[in-house]
């Protein structure tokens, strides 16, 4: 099952031709409640079918497309491995499910196109961030936000030195000087050290296999990442690190023997800010560029300029929806009070096009629009 990232929703955005179906609904990791999410779904795939006969397709035509969704009904594996949400995006070319650690709303779409904007709190900068907790025995990746974490399977990376370095660790001596804290602390390793001394070789050895293992689940990811380690541990680990978006906080001491729970809690505590700062500064960038006819909060300007690729932050209010029609040859709008046949969700619209021209999209509650406008855009040009 693919993992959800900005490039993969690109691929699906790009794929979707009509009709596309995209289907959201909570799903449960464990307990009674998991025999409610396939009746969820059955019911979802209703909505959906009669929304395909609505809109014109055959029955017998509905039925084959969402026949693939259907067969998920019956699959016991698949329902007990559920994390909080789970995303499927079905058209004639694509079927795209997502389980999620977000509990989605429950909701069907029919259009032209998929409807992603459910997804933003996972995609947006100031939702998603990455533990890392590290010691020289065992390697855990958590993937979080606000109010949900899951460990990720890191089947490539090596839990612990002795299973990164079979050949048996270097026994050179040397002496080095680390930065921690603000502090120099000089350590030795090699034959005769202490074992509270820093091994830097054979640490730097490690950790490359470390980096090398993650590669592939971090490489088209921007959320920062928090080491959760001991103190000499983090320069070492930075310095081989091939991941840009590592914090300069870490979660210091041994995370060996830490639950989960306890180190999202103080990975949040130093995510907080960082996400807070990078939303005010986009907040700032929207009031100042309404001066200089480099920001909007219409739709009518907006959803040309998305087009365009012009807009460098874009604040969306969750849970809000307006209907209408963009015409891009012409960059003209045609809003509607209520959904008619062929409408597009134009505030869907607008992420979409923001976040295909790599523009960072804040899907926040109604009342966090700055201005108190219904959405708003600072420009990049």
């Amino acid at each position: 099952m693919p993992i959800l990232s900005h490039e993969e929703l690109k691929t699906v955005i790009t794929e979707s031709q009509g009709p596309a179906v995209s289907i959201f609904l909570p799903t449960h990791r464990a307990g009674q409640e998991i025999q409610q999410d396939p009746i969820r779904l059955k019911n979802l795939l209703k909505q959906a079918e009669s929304q395909l006969i609505s809109d014109g397709s055959r029955p017998a035509e509905a039925r084959e497309l969402l026949a693939p969704v259907e067969d998920l009904l019956d699959d016991a594996a698949f329902w007990r491995h559920q994390q909080d949400g789970l995303a499927v995006f079905r058209s004639r070319d694509v079927l795209r499910v997502y389980r999620v650690p977000l509990a989605l709303p429950e909701f069907t779409s029919v259009a032209n196109r998929f409807y992603v904007k459910p997804l933003l709190p996972l995609l947006v900068n100031d939702a998603r961030f990455y533990i890392l907790a590290l010691s020289q025995k065992a390697v855990r990746l958590l993937e979080c936000s606000r109010d949900s974490l899951q460990q990720i399977d890191v089947p490539d990376v090596p839990q612990g030195m002795e299973a990164a370095l079979p050949e048996g660790p270097s026994p050179q001596l040397q002496r080095h000087s680390l930065p921690m804290d603000g502090r120099t602390a000089s350590r030795f390793h090699g034959h005769g050290v202490g074992t509270d001394d820093v091994d830097v070789v054979n640490l730097t050895r490690y950790f490359h296999r470390v980096n090398d293992g993650l590669h592939d689940i971090l490489k088209h990811q921007q959320a920062p990442l928090i080491l959760a380690c001991v103190e000499y541990l983090g320069p070492i680990y930075r310095e081989v690190a091939s991941y840009p978006h590592i914090l300069k906080e870490i979660v210091a001491g041994n995370p060996d023997g830490v639950k989960n729970e306890e180190l999202h809690q103080k990975g949040w505590s130093l995510a907080e800010p960082h996400f807070q700062k990078a939303r005010e500064e986009a907040a700032a960038q929207y009031h100042e560029g309404l001066a200089k006819g480099r920001a909007a909060h219409s739709l009518a300007e907006i959803l040309p300029a998305a087009h365009q690729g012009r807009i460098a932050a874009l604040f969306v209010p969750l849970g809000v929806r307006r209907w209408g029609r963009f015409a891009f040859d012409r960059l003209s709008l045609e809003e509607h009070e209520k959904e008619q046949p062929g409408d597009d969700e134009l505030l869907d619209l607008a992420t979409m096009q923001t976040l295909m021209h790599a523009g960072t999209v804040y899907g926040v509650k109604p009342e966090e629009i700055p201005g108190k406008q219904l959405l708003a855009a600072a420009y990049r040009f």
